[in-house]
């Protein structure tokens, strides 16, 4: 393909897309690499009684609030325990692998990135300060480059978790200068979270499981494999340096 037409494709494509001026991102998943540790912690606890932590189920809880997950697979498995008991063991057995956890390929190009062409940055997570911190400890100096964080599962602000658009419209509310939803982007890696985005009027960038379907991810404003494969000049924003 010659050069005038990759312009041309990419014009094309760019037309699809609203502009935006700040970015709020999902968490697990999505920046860090999460989802393997917290699938093979619900596994080692599954493990004993017989059970798999199967995609579909596993679907089901992600972008959900720390606590409904827990009540969740409890619930799904028939498990002898309380929702404290749960999440107890859940830390037990993650607690030593957290600092072993990885940014997403293209995660650290792109934020130092839109940090460097000054773009606003929130994070907006069905999880809890603490898991954060933990979780975020290895890639510290990365993480400063957010303006703020919301917390789902620990910021009393937020009265209804993913699919309803609270952590998205409070992330918004939570800049200098409160930009309008559809001012902001969403990047998002489970159904939950890009009902929760589209919901709170923003464009929604999916990155989810491989494994999931095409029709269900359908509704999102884009889907994506990878985070190296967003070009920010679709929604109106500086492009990435070509290396």
């Amino acid at each position: 393909m010659s050069e005038s037409e990759l312009v041309a494709k990419s014009s094309s494509r760019q037309c699809c897309f609203r502009p935006v001026t700040h970015c709020i991102f999902e968490l697990d998943g999505l920046l860090i690499d999460s989802d393997r540790l917290y699938t093979q912690t619900v596994q080692k606890i599954l493990d004993p009684f017989g059970h798999i932590y199967g995609f579909d189920q596993k679907v089901r809880c992600m972008g959900k609030h720390m606590s409904e997950i827990a009540d969740m697979i409890i619930a799904s498995y028939d498990l002898p325990y309380s929702r404290a008991q749960f999440q107890r063991l859940l830390r037990i057995h993650s607690r030593d692998q957290m600092h072993k956890v990885n940014l997403r390929p293209g995660v650290e190009r792109l934020l130092r990135h839109l940090q460097a062409t000054h773009v606003p940055m929130a994070i907006g997570s069905s999880s809890t300060r603490e898991f954060y911190e933990l979780i975020t400890r290895p890639h510290k100096e990365l993480f400063q480059c957010f303006h703020h964080t919301v917390f789902g599962s620990s910021d009393s602000v937020v009265k209804l978790s993913k699919p309803a658009p609270d952590i998205f419209l409070l992330a918004a509310s939570r800049f200098e200068d409160k930009p309008r939803p559809e001012r902001c982007l969403v990047f998002e890696h489970s159904l939950l979270g890009m009902q929760a985005g589209l919901a709170a009027g923003m464009q929604v960038v999916l990155i989810p499981d491989p494994l999931l379907s095409t029709q269900l991810s359908a509704p999102a404003t884009l889907r994506l494999r990878s985070m190296e494969a967003f070009r920010p000049q679709y929604f109106g924003l500086r492009p990435l340096s070509m290396k």
